[in-house]
């Protein structure tokens, strides 16, 4: 039986990986779908995932209603578009999110699967695994020489957009987020905050994701990335090194403090909830702190965003206080 989890090295600094692929069936308008439409093709989603009993049971089926927190949440936790939910739809998905369809946004379908740490390649496997196993059932809009046909031209071809998120703190307080966009730029890679394209970064989490679909495969694309993103954890982790040998007592105070925010606060609003777990996942990085692994420190960073908290502004940050009291009740300063 499929868990649908994923993991990679380098946790505490490639947050998680993503894999998405756009794909468009044969006989439906692009775009604009109505939503009898935009059923069917769901509904045939579904069937095909329940032609394979092994995985079928992972999954859920459920409408995404435009706008709503529900809807919210999961942008907020990384499993929708905030198109999809924006616009509504429908989402076929595992119960722990490492696997997520999209029916409603430009394409008919967007198959996107999650891991944690850089493993770009184990996600890409799986994805294609799932890719298969629905064209096989229904026939995709695929041209010879172009590849796969999508609604937007910047995703023909392979129609595969690959990411990862990445933990920089220091090379964005050393001003070296400009010289990471020309390096990625110049190897058909772009950099965006955590939530994608228009996003602002928080916190030092970076998306690092391909820009070029045309005339390249699946796998160079896959490879591309890793060799980018390794390049990119090696320039963090020597400032990381090098800030620490000059200026050890100035980070572990600021790492100190942010320990001592989360384990005491009874409110306290998401940035600030941010900017402290970034501290701390640079206290576990340098060896400052232990008894919490990154990979728990992310999940936490999901649980406290504001949708996925509900309620209003002053019971979430409440709430949020309270969850984060909890994460760091095993955090231990070791310096």
């Amino acid at each position: 039986m499929a868990d649908f989890e994923f993991h990679g090295g380098f946790a505490d600094l490639a947050v998680s990986t993503r894999v998405r692929l756009a794909r468009n069936f044969k006989g439906y308008t692009y775009r604009n779908l109505t939503a009898e439409k935009q059923k069917e093709i769901a509904d045939k989603i579904w069937n095909a995932i329940n032609s394979a009993p092994a995985i079928a049971k992972e999954f859920t089926f459920t409408e995404i209603k435009a706008g709503s927190n529900n809807a919210l949440s999961k942008v907020e936790t990384h499993q929708i578009s905030p198109e999809l939910a924006q616009n509504g739809g429908y989402l076929i998905a595992t119960e722990n999110g490492g696997v997520s369809i999209m029916i409603g946004e430009e394409d008919h379908m967007r198959l996107q699967v999650m891991g944690s740490g850089l493993c770009p390649k184990e996600c890409m496997q799986e994805a294609s695994r799932l890719a298969s196993l629905i064209e096989s059932q229904i026939p995709m809009d695929y041209d010879t020489n172009l590849g796969y046909l999508t609604a937007c031209p910047s995703n023909i071809g392979t129609g595969l957009r690959a990411s990862v998120m990445l933990h920089l703190p220091m090379l964005e307080s050393a001003g070296g987020i400009s010289e990471l966009v020309n390096l990625s730029g110049r190897q058909g890679f772009t950099v965006r905050g955590a939530y994608g394209e228009g996003s602002r970064a928080v916190g030092g989490f970076y998306q690092l994701s391909n820009q070029i679909t045309l005339g390249i495969s699946e796998d160079n694309i896959i490879e591309k990335l890793i060799k980018l993103s390794t390049e990119v954890i090696e320039k963090e982790k020597n400032l990381r090194h090098r800030i620490s040998s000059q200026y050890e007592i100035e980070l572990t105070d600021k790492v100190c403090r942010a320990v001592g925010i989360l384990k005491t606060a009874r409110q306290i609003q998401t940035n600030e909830a941010i900017d402290c777990l970034s501290q701390v996942l640079i206290g576990i990085s340098m060896k400052y702190l232990d008894g919490v692994k990154p990979e728990e420190i992310w999940k936490t960073e999901q649980r406290i965003q504001p949708a996925v908290l509900g309620g209003t502004a002053n019971e979430r940050d409440k709430k949020r206080a309270e969850i984060l009291r909890d994460l760091t009740k095993s955090l231990e300063i070791i310096i």
